[in-house]
């Protein structure tokens, strides 16, 4: 019953973390898309985790979300 209760509390204190997050990742993909040297298949593989992500954060999927903008962000280079 501990570990249940701890894991929660984890879980519970890790989902502010990831939805503040979001955002700074989205900002990073917005400021970099415009001059980043993508083919045209790449950019919009890009936009479309760039806009799935900010569709999961705006559901609350905040771990899904990073997940989406930081592929993106590994696509474009972006640390």
């Amino acid at each position: 019953m501990k570990r249940i209760l701890l894991a929660a509390t984890i879980v519970a204190l890790a989902a502010p973390a990831y939805a503040g997050s979001c955002p700074k990742h989205m900002a990073d993909i917005d400021k970099a898309l415009p001059t980043a040297q993508l083919d045209a298949a790449k950019k919009a593989q890009v936009q479309q985790l760039r806009a799935s992500g900010e569709t999961k954060h705006k559901a609350g999927q905040h771990a899904d979300s990073v997940k989406d903008l930081q592929q993106a962000k590994e696509i474009m280079g972006i640390k």
